[in-house]
């Protein structure tokens, strides 16, 4: 009588003393992203809302070293591309032009390895404009 209480016990301990393997590594931002579209959002003194379907050759390429190349076009202009340092601290990204002329600060609202979500959001003179950018692999 006793095996038989001791045996689904033992069996019970065996189950749930098992580790599960969590070594499962974050979605991480380096890659080369499919942009789609790109939505932005101003305030202020002007309102508007508008979200713009991106040309299929727009893309992000975020490179391991912090370097990257972004390249864009919509409706048929031609495609500009621009080469661009990052860095990322946990849900924050910061993005700098080659140049240094252009800063932007911004939020990975998403990032698993098939999407990306880029939130920015920037205030001048009670004016403030928000853009969302979003990527595929």
């Amino acid at each position: 009588m006793k095996i038989k209480l001791i045996l689904p016990l033992l069996f019970l301990l065996f189950v749930t003393s098992c580790k599960k393997n969590d070594d499962a590594s974050p979605a991480t931002v380096v890659g080369k992203w499919s942009l789609t579209k790109i939505r932005s959002k101003v305030t202020g003194a002007m309102n508007m809302d508008i979200t713009l379907a991106l040309s299929a050759s727009s893309y992000m390429q975020f490179n391991a070293d912090g370097t990257g190349v972004s390249a864009s076009a919509m409706d048929g202009q031609p495609l500009t591309t621009e080469k661009f340092t990052y860095k990322v601290n946990g849900t924050k990204i910061t993005i700098t032009s080659e140049d240094k002329t252009e800063v932007t600060e911004g939020e990975l609202q998403t990032l698993t390895s098939t999407d990306l979500l880029i939130y920015s959001k920037e205030s001048a003179g009670g004016t403030t404009s928000e853009t969302w950018l979003t990527g595929k692999k």
